[in-house]
């Protein structure tokens, strides 16, 4: 009996299970998203925020509530990060940047079903959100005028401006993928 057969065959098994081990490893990065459309009765949302497609959470902020009463508050500090049913909750706040006010918070609740994929649908007032009923995305601001909110955000979404970029190890998993096919054909067609 031929004692490399199966020496062979464990080898082979070995090789599949790292490769399966590595593709569970290999995961994309954050996916930076626009803020597109979103406005409040007090005034419009802009900025971007990187949401990692892995854990569906906010990773990086910088959000502008373009109110000129308010002045004009930035958010970029992220406070609450939950993902859970299909819906995530983020609470981002600001330290103020300017006389009109002291601060605040925007809650951004969106559907997690499209990231990496395209758009997401930011939760609003007037209408539920996935599963949940009673999630809406809002903007408060701590101002010295009396002018607080919160103003709930009443159209708008998320829209991809840079796609998830490969990690090494993703790569690694590709070079050690097409390297185990030119083997194995290599083997088959040149069987002596």
């Amino acid at each position: 009996m031929n004692s490399t057969r199966p020496c062979n065959f464990v080898k082979h098994i070995i090789l599949v299970g790292l490769l399966a081990v590595s593709s569970s490893i290999a995961h994309a990065t954050s996916i930076t998203y626009n803020l597109i459309g979103v406005t409040t009765s007090a005034g419009t949302v802009t900025g971007t925020v990187a949401i990692d497609s892995i854990t569906d959470l906010i990773t990086a902020a910088n959000i502008t509530f373009n109110d000129a009463a308010a002045g004009n508050p930035v958010f970029s500090q992220i406070t609450v990060a939950n993902a859970y049913n299909g819906l995530s909750q983020e609470y981002i706040s600001g330290p103020s940047n300017s006389p009109l006010n002291y601060g605040g918070q925007i809650a951004l609740y969106f559907n997690t079903a499209s990231i990496g994929t395209g758009n997401l649908s930011l939760c609003l007032y007037v209408g539920s959100c996935g599963i949940e009923s009673n999630q809406a995305s809002l903007v408060q601001v701590y101002a010295s005028n009396g002018q607080d909110g919160p103003f709930d955000i009443t159209s708008g979404s998320l829209n991809p401006a840079s796609t998830a970029t490969p990690e090494p190890s993703t790569l690694f998993l590709l070079g050690t993928g097409i390297l185990v096919i030119a083997v194995v054909t290599r083997r088959k067609f040149f069987k002596f």
